[in-house]
């Protein structure tokens, strides 16, 4: 099922494009873009308005970093990260939401020391989202967090816990440590049930829309066909045009085959016509 993220979503956001020129069905909620929870409480009044929407729905959970001020750091052995997250699960629920997405934590200091508390958090939190009926993916991160390189996912991975794959930070990972992004999908592909796509140019995690960066993504197309995700989220935050994110939902839309390809290839073409004219 292919989506975009809220950051987007004119609908939801106040940014982007509306759902109606989407055409999506499919939106992962972010945290900093409507708020969801305040004080601890669930904001009953964002939890309403998302429902008469008519979409479907997956949860990016909150991040080290979150704008809204709202954080969740694997990291560091804190309660609150449970606490929160168990709230997230509920907000799940009320959204008929099954699967959700966690970042490993932040290395600050000890590399071990944050592995292993993110290791022991997921643990104890993916059976708290079991009693939700909510499966967790645990995402492909840059190098200043637990989970950039393929070798770490293999201990976080269990009955309810599962793999995203960001194509964009893979991307900055080879480019920095050559560590093939082909090669990161192959050894981790049977166990991807979810995707983040977006492009970049190899210096920052830009969020481009597909063929405004520099991914290859012909070869890349090509191993993520070999995966089982069930849900397909275009993770663009900054684009050049409005025409460009479409281009980028109509591609994927297509599969990842041939005609996927072709199509990218020629919205390429495009993209680099526009880039010269601005």
């Amino acid at each position: 099922m292919i989506g975009v993220c809220s950051y987007i979503v004119k609908d939801i956001s106040g940014k982007g494009l509306t759902l109606e020129d989407l055409k999506v069905k499919l939106v992962e909620l972010g945290f900093s873009d409507i708020p969801l929870i305040k004080n601890e409480e669930i904001v009953k009044d964002s939890i309403e308005y998302l429902q008469t929407l008519n979409i479907k729905y997956t949860i990016h959970s909150p991040t080290s970093d979150e704008e809204c001020g709202l954080t969740v750091d694997l990291g560091v052995d804190n309660k609150n990260n449970i606490k929160t997250m168990e709230k997230v699960f509920e907000v799940a629920s009320l959204l008929d939401v099954n699967q959700v997405v966690v970042h490993g934590g932040d290395v600050n200091g000890s590399y071990y020391k944050a592995f292993i508390n993110t290791k022991n958090q997921l643990t104890e939190i993916s059976k708290i989202a079991e009693d939700y009926s909510v499966r967790l993916v645990i995402e492909n991160l840059n190098d200043n967090r637990v989970g950039a390189m393929p070798h770490e996912f293999m201990p976080f991975l269990s009955e309810n816990v599962g793999m995203v794959f960001d194509t964009g930070h893979a991307y900055l990972i080879q480019l920095k440590y050559g560590v093939d992004m082909r090669e990161f999908i192959r050894q981790l592909s049977p166990y991807i049930e979810h995707l983040h796509i977006h492009d970049n140019l190899g210096v920052s995690d830009e969020r481009l829309a597909i063929g405004e960066g520099s991914i290859d993504w012909k070869s890349v197309i090509k191993e993520l066909s070999k995966t089982k995700a069930k849900y397909v989220i275009l993770e663009i935050r900054k684009y050049l045009s409005s025409e460009h994110v479409i281009d980028s939902i109509n591609a994927l839309s297509k599969g990842f085959n041939k005609r996927a390809v072709r199509y990218i290839e020629k919205s390429i073409v495009n993209k680099q016509k526009t880039a010269a004219e601005v």
